[in-house]
C-alpha cells in the first residue's frame, strides 16, 4: 500500500497539482476510484493543509441504483466529516435534446455541476478520479476511431482548475488498496455491460491483450502518453506562434492571410487553422472543417463554405474570413423621415435641409448632398438586392450595384450588409459610397438635402 501512496505523492509533486492550503472539491460517484481518491486526500490532508469537500451528481440513469449511490456518498461524507454537495440531472433527457450519447451527456452535465459548485463555494481545484486504466482505454478508443497526437496523449493530467491526482495508478492497484483497508464502495452495474464501447474495451479486449501480449498494458500506454504529452506541448507552442503570424481577429471575423499561410509547411496548415479558430471562437471544429477552409485557397473570390459549430468561411481576394453564421434576414424597407434620427442596422441615417451656400464638399463619403426638388414622397433604406441599378455620380449611364461595389473593392462579407437609400423607386444613394447622378446639385438647385451616416 505504501508503494501506491508514494507513486501518487510523486505524481502530484512532479505535476505540481496543488499547493499547501488548497481547497479541493472531489468528484464523488461512490465507485471504487472516487472513494479511493477521497480517502487518499483525507489521509494526507494535514500534510498538505488541504480543505476537502465532495460533490455527487445523480445522473438519473439507473433509477434506484442511482439514488442508492447518492445516499451512500452522503452517508460516507457524514462519517468522514466531509462537506457534501449533490444535485440531480436528467441525463437521458439532456442526451435526447442535444442528440448526443448518454456517456457524453453525463460527462457534460457532471462537469457543469462541478464547476458551478466550485465557483459558488470558492474551491481552488476540482479533483476527478481518472486512473491509469481510464487513460489506457481513452488512448485505445481514440486510436481505433482515428486521432492525432492530442488523442494519443490520453487524459490531461490537469486542465484549468481540474486535476487528476490518481492518474498514475491502475484500477487493480486501487481495488487491492480498498480491499486491504476494508473500504466499502458502490458497484455501477452498467460498467459490467458491454453495451458501452468503453466497457467492451475494459471487459473484453484489455484482458486478452494483458494475458497474451502485455500484462502491464496500462503502465506502458501511460508512459507513451506522457512522452506524447511533452511532444504535443512543444508542437502546440510552435503552432501558436505560426497562428499569430498567419491569422488575426478583426471585427468578429478571423482573417487568414493566404500568402502567409502558403509560406508555412503544408503539413501543419490544418493545425494552424484549427488552433486559431478554436482559440478565437471557443468552439471545436473537425478535420473535415479544416479541409473545407484549405480548399478555399484554390477557389475564386466570394466562395463560401459552411462549417460546424455555426461558423462559415469566405474566400476574399487575399484572405479567408471565418465568422459566425447569421440567420438569413428578410429584405426590410425602413422608412426614413427628413429631420428625424433614423436608426438602421446600429447606425444613424439622417436627412436634413441645409442652406446651399453652407455646403462644404469633402472626401467624407458618409456625408453627401442632393437636390431636394428632385425627390418625391418618402425615403426608404434597405439592403441592396440582385438586379439593383443606379446612375453613379460622375459617370455616364447606369451600373449594377454589384458591379459598382466590386469596383470599389468592397469585401464579399461587407457587400451583403450594404444599404441603399431609395426615393420613388430610384436609388438615391449607395450609402457611404456614391449618390445617384439624377439627384446631383446643379446651378438651378434651390433646396438641398444633406445625407449623413454616423
Amino acid at each position: 500500500m505504501k508503494k501506491v501512496d508514494e507513486k501518487i505523492i510523486r505524481f502530484i509533486k512532479e505535476n505540481n497539482l496543488f499547493e499547501q492550503g488548497t481547497k479541493i472539491l472531489v468528484a464523488l460517484s461512490g465507485g471504487p476510484d472516487s472513494v479511493f481518491l477521497l480517502y487518499f486526500l483525507l489521509k494526507y490532508r494535514k500534510k498538505y493543509k488541504l480543505t476537502i469537500a465532495a460533490m455527487h451528481v445523480n445522473h438519473m440513469i439507473r433509477a434506484k441504483e442511482a439514488d442508492r449511490d447518492e445516499k451512500f456518498c452522503k452517508k460516507l461524507c457524514s462519517e468522514l466529516n466531509v462537506e457534501f454537495h449533490s444535485s440531480k440531472k436528467d441525463v437521458p433527457a439532456y442526451s435526447k435534446k442535444n442528440k448526443i450519447s448518454i456517456e457524453e451527456a453525463a460527462r457534460d452535465l457532471r462537469y457543469k455541476e462541478l464547476l458551478r459548485v466550485q465557483k459558488k463555494f470558492g474551491f481552488d481545484k476540482i479533483a476527478t478520479a481518472h486512473t491509469c486504466s481510464d487513460n489506457a482505454e481513452t488512448i485505445f478508443l481514440n486510436l481505433i476511431k482515428g486521432t492525432g497526437i492530442k488523442g494519443l496523449s490520453g487524459i490531461p493530467i490537469q486542465r484549468n482548475n481540474i486535476i487528476r491526482p490518481i492518474l498514475s495508478v491502475t484500477k487493480d492497484e486501487i481495488l487491492s488498496y480498498l480491499k486491504a483497508n476494508k473500504i466499502k464502495y458502490m458497484i455501477d452495474q452498467s460498467n459490467l455491460s458491454n453495451e458501452y464501447e468503453r466497457n467492451l474495451i475494459r471487459n473484453e479486449l484489455f484482458p486478452l491483450i494483458k494475458k497474451h501480449l502485455n500484462p502491464k498494458l496500462e503502465q506502458t500506454l501511460f508512459k507513451s502518453s506522457s512522452i506524447l504529452k511533452k511532444h504535443s506541448a512543444v508542437l502546440n507552442y510552435a503552432i501558436g506562434i505560426l497562428s499569430n503570424q498567419v491569422t488575426k481577429m478583426k471585427k468578429s471575423k478571423l482573417e487568414i492571410d493566404i500568402n502567409k499561410l502558403l509560406e508555412v509547411d503544408e503539413s501543419v496548415w490544418s493545425d494552424v487553422i484549427k488552433s486559431s479558430v478554436e482559440a478565437n471562437f471557443k468552439v471545436h471544429i473537425s478535420f473535415n472543417d479544416c479541409l473545407k477552409i484549405i480548399s478555399l485557397i484554390s477557389n475564386k473570390k466570394s466562395k463560401i463554405v459552411n462549417l460546424s459549430s455555426g461558423l462559415m468561411a469566405l474566400r476574399e481576394e487575399k484572405t479567408i474570413l471565418i465568422f459566425v453564421r447569421k440567420a438569413e434576414k428578410k429584405v426590410e424597407m425602413i422608412g426614413i423621415k427628413i429631420g428625424d434620427i433614423n436608426k438602421v442596422d446600429n447606425k444613424i441615417l439622417s436627412l436634413q435641409f441645409v442652406d446651399k451656400q453652407s455646403i462644404k464638399f469633402s472626401d467624407n463619403r458618409n456625408t453627401e448632398y442632393i437636390d431636394a426638388d428632385k425627390v418625391m414622397g418618402e425615403f426608404w433604406a434597405r439592403p441592396w438586392k440582385t438586379g439593383d441599378k443606379f446612375y453613379p455620380f460622375g459617370m455616364n449611364g447606369s451600373q449594377k450595384i454589384s458591379d459598382f461595389l466590386n469596383h470599389q473593392k468592397v469585401s464579399s462579407s461587407m457587400k451583403k450588409e450594404q444599404l441603399v437609400l431609395v426615393n420613388d423607386d430610384k436609388i438615391v444613394w449607395v450609402v457611404g459610397y456614391r449618390v445617384d447622378n439624377r439627384f446631383k446639385i446643379t446651378n438651378k438647385t434651390r433646396k438641398v438635402l444633406q445625407l449623413c451616416l454616423t
